[in-house]
């Protein structure tokens, strides 16, 4: 059965999916659940052709990304294309805003912390993935802790940093130790800073990070009290793939 994969179109982007083949499927089921933004990465490499736009999906936003791999599920799922997320009578529409475009700063300025002029850019799929790879490389810190010290390592900027454009693993690491010895009033002044930038360049959809690490979709303002969700590739996954590779499970 052939099914249709809209394209999908915002002001920075014009993708066209494909459905993923049986070996797509085998290849994605046997790659760690945990590592969720890498999966992301070999998904799109798998299915995506960038019709406009920049053709590097580590270069995308991990809310570009996520809305991506939404709308691949909306239309592999066995449910209509607005499907339920979780058991509580949350749907997709409930956290995925494509009213709600990039905006065209690609930095939001933040203000001075610890004597230095702070802005924050955004988070991207590459950053997102360098993050997850090196988790555990901060003695102690783990979960949502380690993300926020990672996101906050990859996104805050000043004037004249060597900051690359999609974050290294040493680069990334070396950020991360020196914003986990900062004294504790400077990294609180920055987590807020960190919070402000993000909002101002909401796009797509509210994310945050899990207790146990990782990012989760939080649902839009005004959709009602929803949990945060988790939008895997493995859920676009049938049951025989997964089960094929031992993989079984929640996966959405």
């Amino acid at each position: 059965m052939t099914i249709h994969i809209p394209d999908i179109r915002t002001k920075r982007l014009h993708v066209r999916l494909r459905q993923l083949t049986i070996a797509d499927s085998l290849a994605l089921a046997a790659m760690p659940v945990q590592s969720e933004q890498a999966t992301q990465s070999e998904f799109f490499r798998r299915t995506a052709t960038v019709v406009s736009g920049e053709s590097n999906p580590e270069l995308w936003t991990v809310q570009e990304r996520t809305a991506v791999v939404c709308l691949y599920l909306a239309a592999v799922l066995d449910d209509n294309p607005d499907f339920a997320v979780g058991d509580g009578g949350a749907k997709l529409s409930d956290y995925l805003e494509f009213e709600r475009d990039i905006p065209d700063a690609e930095t939001i300025p933040v203000g001075d912390i610890g004597g230095d002029a702070w802005a924050v850019r955004h988070l991207t799929g590459g950053m997102a993935e360098a993050i997850e790879r090196l988790e555990g490389e901060l003695p102690g810190i783990r979960g949502r802790a380690y993300w926020s010290i990672g996101s906050m390592a990859a996104q805050m900027v000043r004037p004249g940093d060597d900051a690359p454009t999609n974050s290294t693993d040493e680069w990334l690491l070396a950020r991360m130790r020196v914003l986990s010895q900062y004294p504790e009033s400077d990294a609180v002044a920055m987590a807020v800073a960190l919070h402000t930038g993000r909002a101002q360049l909401h796009h797509l959809m509210r994310y945050d990070f899990a207790m146990d690490g990782g990012i989760v979709a939080m649902p839009k303002e005004g959709a009602g009290a929803y949990p945060p969700a988790r939008f895997r590739v493995y859920a676009g996954l049938s049951e025989w793939a997964r089960g094929m590779v031992g993989q079984s499970g929640t996966t959405g």
